[in-house]
């Protein structure tokens, strides 16, 4: 079969495992990718989290292979594919982490590579989600075809998710307990006729002068939202009929084929939801929305009244006993207390400042019963 890779006509370009799934997503993705890197929006804090708690998961399940070893990408790609060779060849290494392979222009480095007692291997792919995305298959497929045709002998490519009902028990994470690998061996099988066609088409983009001309769509958030996103769409204005709370695809398809973009321009006989009808009124007249028991709702409320705000975070790798992964556990508290009309408010609050849970049973009794019914509602919401 011809080289996939001649499609480039004896360019150099290489497509990563990433870059590949990029292209998956969106073939003008990987084009800027490749050629204008610099057009991408910078990771936010909270996207640079996500990717360290992936880091942490990933390190979490090299503990399932004691004695692996990690191929170390200091010397390059080409010596960091030498590397995994040489372990490749060593009987004595049961596993090896970050393993690089190349071929036809196509990179990838694998999570974990174990080796059987047959002297076959076992491909994993860690991931930090809770179940099985239709992404990981491609992800795992592109390592399938990669590793295999570097000539080493694949028994079964896998993928090692979190167990979303894994409970912490104290001591020391149990990646057996943390992790659920299934074979994804079949499945991959069956996408090859599709990775063929989708690493042909990525070559095929990569060689081109511009970037392809791609309509803006699901792709652009899905499965993840694309760093380029602003520069494909246009932002819109506050007014726009994308806006009204749940409004359906379908529902805004036919406002644009009357040319209506604005909640200003819906006419009164558009069929809307009630929430949507009443969102459409507000913008329309410029005055908010109460509903008709809220004066009802306020006047049987009794003092003292608390004003309660609270932040949590969701770790994948459970830190205290009893915890599950990815549990809502709040680490910081503010209240506010009216003791009754015209009174200054009192105002409590908490922010851990150790590495503990935080259980300060010193602090006053208004402060520890507010954090009570703060960790009861919290509760009950979740």
């Amino acid at each position: 079969m011809q080289r996939i890779s001649n499609v480039l006509s004896g360019s150099s370009l290489t497509i990563s495992k990433s870059k590949y799934i990029a292209g998956v997503q969106c073939l003008k993705r990987l084009y800027l990718q490749v050629h204008e890197p610099e057009l991408s929006a910078e990771p936010d804090a909270s996207a640079q989290a996500v990717m360290e708690q992936g880091r942490e998961v990933g390190l979490l399940a090299r503990r399932l292979f004691p004695g692996g070893v990690e191929v170390c990408g200091d010397g390059g790609l080409e010596q960091a594919i030498r590397t995994t060779q040489e372990l490749i060849a060593n009987p004595e290494v049961p596993a090896i982490f970050e393993g690089a392979f190349e071929n036809q222009g196509v990179v990838v480095k694998t999570d974990i590579l174990q080796r059987r007692k047959d002297n076959r291997w076992r491909l994993i792919e860690v991931k930090s989600t809770t179940d099985l995305k239709d992404q990981h298959l491609d992800d795992v497929a592109i390592q399938s075809r990669v590793v295999s045709r570097s000539g080493v002998d694949l028994a079964s490519s896998c993928l090692a998710h979190v167990n979303r009902n894994y409970v912490f028990d104290g001591g020391r994470i149990d990646p057996w307990r943390f992790f659920r690998i299934k074979n994804l061996t079949r499945r991959v099988d069956k996408l090859k006729p599709k990775l063929i066609f989708q690493l042909q088409a990525e070559f095929a983009v990569l060689a081109m002068l511009k970037a392809p001309d791609i309509a803006t769509g699901r792709q652009c958030t899905k499965p993840v939202t694309c760093e380029f996103f602003d520069r494909c769409n246009t932002p819109r204005p506050d007014d726009h009929v994308g806006y009204l709370p749940l409004i359906h695809a379908s529902a805004m398809e036919e406002l644009e084929d009357m040319g209506i973009l604005s909640i200003h321009d819906i006419p009164d006989d558009f069929l809307l939801t009630e929430r949507q009808g009443r969102a459409c009124t507000s913008v329309q007249t410029g005055e908010p929305w109460f509903s008709d028991d809220l004066g009802i709702e306020l006047q049987s409320l009794q003092y003292p009244l608390y004003f309660m705000d609270f932040e949590s975070v969701n770790p994948a790798i459970p830190r205290f006993v009893g915890m599950r992964p990815y549990q809502q556990i709040p680490f910081q508290w503010s209240v506010h207390v009216l003791r009754e009309p015209g009174a200054e408010p009192e105002h409590h609050e908490f922010l851990p400042d150790g590495v503990g849970d935080g259980a300060d049973r010193s602090r006053n009794t208004v402060v520890q019963s507010t954090y009570g019914t703060i960790l009861a509602l919290f509760d009950l919401a979740i």
